[in-house]
């Protein structure tokens, strides 16, 4: 590996007018946290005189020098190189606005890149997925929705906080000083290299073998690093590839991702902590140009052999006598177009968009049960060619089957387990293999309904219990249809007996429900007031008044309310812990009807 390391201070840095930083369309979205930035800020000012503070290193894949603009890809250090232009472009901005001509113009010159022919370009080009949003930021375009809340926030504590306090010292000359640090004491050291193989490779290596790295890097990484060691051709393939997943993927959690993508292809439950072993070893036994790498030798064939820390049964897969996953040999470009169509399916997945408007339906009802453990059985069914129809029933059978087992507090280990053993069903023929894998793990109708009864829809699982409420509303309607009104922003879950009942607060809007309940208030409110029986569906907000009988001053909205469950509540003379014993168990008994087992 060869590699140029130079200590460059941020003015010289961006010096070179003929130079310009590429972040690349395979990066992904800018995601400091607000304290990472006010890190990089305060470091910055307590720079004393004299000294130089280090903010890092940059990698970057360069070329030969020529004569026009020279481009140089960013391949690590993009977040910290953001934010740098984010803090000049901002304070370029304070200096236009004080009529400081001369420094924002400085600035400017240092932001731009200028050929020895042509016209300026960014100093910084963003080519990824955050370009235009970064555009209309600089701009201070407000007449616009942003998606990456990160680099919203930047912007944001950059303009509105760090410049108006911390910088400035709320005066101009504190913010000139601040500029001085950060261009002639505050140092990078990029390290220039020029064959791709060679700057990934020396990517991980700067971090520590990847500690400092999700999954998601540590796989892009390593994805590229071997396509380039495969040639030009497959390194700008995987290039595209891999941005073409982060836009499937956006606003995604793409570690998950990951996991479930292998558990897909390996058939066997994957620990987060396994994604980045597993996927290397998938690669190098699933890649047919791999298999003349030198190091191939040092990845052995996929097992199921796991120290299951997490509470795993063990027995997560059998395929074979050997437990070896075998997997199939192709090439890099389909293993490539694999990936993205996977990627492709899971967005759809977990945004409940496909092109059928019930299948949506179906996915938003398993989002609102929490029922992630489903998402790489799903994504190998939608990328396998399942058609519509079988699809939606495969839905609804996981529907009842994963509430089930989710009420009855089943071990999720087990439960995610099985949807890995089921990727190696048939997905264009899922149904049988699906209905036979259910039947044998889902709870019994007595211990459901049992459950059920008493299950606890704490505010962590309240979409769970909205998703409940609405399936038995529309089972009153005698449609099965999702109703208009189900699913507005409008309409909430709604506790009957408050979430609170002591405090003075509460007595002033809702009602001394204390004294209506009776002695035993206090003692047996928290074992009910999360019990499906004192829950319900309403549209807008209740604020009844002191009342000896505050539910009697509820019935009157209730009475208002379109919704059935609600509105038969108004038709109840009393609401005491009895009442919810009993409308908890008459649901729990709708609900083994509405959620059959398979």
């Amino acid at each position: 590996m060869k590699f140029t390391p130079t200590s460059l201070t941020i003015n010289q840095l961006f010096n070179s007018a003929n130079e310009q930083y590429l972040i690349p369309t395979y990066q992904r979205r800018y995601s400091w946290t607000q304290k990472q930035i006010w890190d990089l800020i305060e470091d910055v000012g307590q720079i004393e005189a004299g000294d130089q503070h280090l903010l890092g290193t940059l990698v970057c894949l360069a070329g030969h020098h020529k004569a026009g603009l020279n481009q140089l890809e960013v391949v690590d250090g993009q977040q910290r190189l953001t934010t740098i232009v984010i803090l000049l472009e901002c304070i370029r901005q304070r200096f236009e606005k004080e009529g400081l001509v001369d420094a924002a113009r400085d600035i400017s010159t240092l932001l731009q890149a200028v050929p020895p022919s042509g016209k300026s370009e960014e100093k910084v080009l963003l080519d990824s997925i955050d370009a235009e949003e970064f555009k209309d930021h600089v701009a201070g375009r407000t007449d616009r929705t942003y998606i990456n809340e990160r680099l919203h926030d930047a912007f944001r504590v950059v303009r509105e906080e760090a410049i108006e306090d911390a910088i400035s010292e709320h005066t101009i000359k504190g913010i000139q000083e601040f500029v001085y640090k950060l261009r002639n004491q505050s140092v990078v050291v990029r390290l220039d290299v020029s064959e791709a193989r060679d700057a990934f490779k020396l990517f991980e290596t700067i971090n520590n073998r990847g500690l400092r790295l999700s999954p998601t890097d540590i796989v892009k990484n390593f994805l590229l690093g071997n396509a380039a060691r495969f040639g030009d051709k497959p390194l700008n393939e995987a290039r595209k590839s891999w941005a073409e997943l982060l836009q499937h993927l956006d606003g995604i959690n793409t570690d998950a991702f990951l996991r479930y993508y292998l558990m897909s292809l390996l058939q066997v439950r994957v620990k987060k902590v396994e994604v980045v072993s597993r996927f290397k070893t998938l690669f190098m036994t699933q890649v047919a140009e791999a298999a003349k790498l030198p190091d191939r030798h040092n990845y052995p064939d996929m097992d199921d052999s796991e120290d299951d820390d997490e509470g795993g049964n063990g027995d997560e897969i059998s395929n074979g006598e050997s437990g070896i996953v075998r997997t199939e040999v192709i090439s890099f470009s389909d293993f490539l177009q694999r990936l993205v169509q996977s990627a492709r399916c899971y967005g759809e997945i977990e945004f409940a968009k496909t092109n059928d408007t019930r299948i949506n339906r179906r996915l938003r009802n398993l989002r609102m049960i929490k029922a992630a453990q489903t998402n790489g059985f799903l994504m190998h069914l939608l990328a396998g060619g399942c058609d519509n129809k079988q699809f939606r029933e495969v839905l609804k059978l996981t529907e009842n089957f994963v509430l089930r087992r989710h009420v009855c507090r089943e071990r999720s280990n087990e439960t995610e387990s099985l949807f890995a053993r089921l990727c190696g069903v048939d997905p264009q023929n899922p149904l049988e293999a699906t209905k036979n894998a259910y039947r044998e793990l889902c709870p019994t109708d007595d211990k459901f309904k049992v459950e059920f009864s008493g299950a606890a829809f704490t505010s962590n699982l309240i979409e769970r219990a909205r998703y409940c409420l609405e399936r038995i509303e529309t089972s009153k309607h005698g449609k099965h249809d999702e109703l208009q009104v189900l699913g507005a922003s409008d309409v909430h879950v709604e506790h009957i007996m408050p979430q609170k009942i002591k405090t003075k607060k509460v007595r002033d809007e809702l009602g001394d429900w204390v004294t209506y309940l009776g002695n035993s208030a206090e003692s047996q409110h928290p074992k009910y007031v999360d019990r499906i029986g004192n829950l319900t569906l309403f549209a807008g907000t209740l604020n009844i008044g002191a009342s000896n009988n505050p539910f009697a001053r509820k019935k009157a909205a209730y009475t208002e309310s379109s919704i059935i469950l609600t509105n038969e509540l108004a038709k109840r003379s009393n609401f005491k812990f009895k009442d919810i014993e009993k409308r908890s168990s008459d649901l729990a008994e709708l609900a083994v009807q509405l959620w059959p087992r398979p």
